[in-house]
């Protein structure tokens, strides 16, 4: 029962912050969209600060394990990173909202910064594993920094997601869209890195 009650919560305080932006969203309004009382929220969490540093850490974890489901056991790192990416872009499509989140606002107190940072390191470094392995394997290109390089790599993944779930102009169906955002940045990202035939 507290699992699903928090996950209520999450859900709501989701729809709430990206509605109001963090500093004028009320735990009142979270509670009401919650349909729990405002000592409930109390309960689990301090304030609006703590609730929602939760809420980024529980949904950029459900990102990651995610990612590392569609990875598995994989061994070849350009498959490797076509799955990385391919998980990554539909965990955001398919919770838009707090991809609007994770770009707004998580970058306000020293706490939500420690722990958005702590949380994005998890995830560069899936990439720069992946980036790492290509190289030493010669199937990718070296990189002056795979750290720099993944950093990258997560912020474009996640910028056009965004862009495209705001974007009045977006047309097809959500499917064909993440298809075609992924053969996008597949493109994008297999040109940059993987060492073409005959060529070091």
């Amino acid at each position: 029962m507290r699992g699903e009650t928090i996950e209520q919560i999450f859900h709501s305080a989701v729809e709430v912050f990206a509605h109001s932006g963090f500093e004028r969203a009320k735990i009142d309004d979270v509670a009401r969209h919650a349909g729990v009382a405002k000592g409930t929220i109390y309960y689990h969490f301090k304030g609006k600060e703590e609730l929602f540093v939760a809420l980024m850490r529980d949904g950029m974890e459900k990102m990651t394990e995610q990612i590392h489901r569609q990875m598995g056991r994989e061994p070849d790192p350009l498959r490797r990173l076509r799955a990385l990416l391919q998980a990554q872009v539909e965990y955001l499509y398919e919770h838009g909202t707090f991809a609007k989140l994770l770009l707004s606002e998580s970058w306000g107190s020293v706490e939500r910064q420690q722990e958005f940072r702590a949380k994005i390191r998890e995830l560069v470094e899936l990439i720069e594993e992946v980036l790492i392995q290509g190289a030493e394997e010669g199937s990718f290109r070296p990189q002056m920094s795979h750290h720099d390089t993944a950093v990258a790599m997560f912020g474009a993944i996640s910028v056009s997601v965004l862009q495209d779930l705001f974007s009045p102009e977006r047309t097809g169906t959500r499917e064909e869209r993440v298809a075609g955002l992924v053969a996008n940045l597949e493109k994008l990202f297999v040109d940059g890195v993987v060492v073409s035939k005959g060529k070091t």
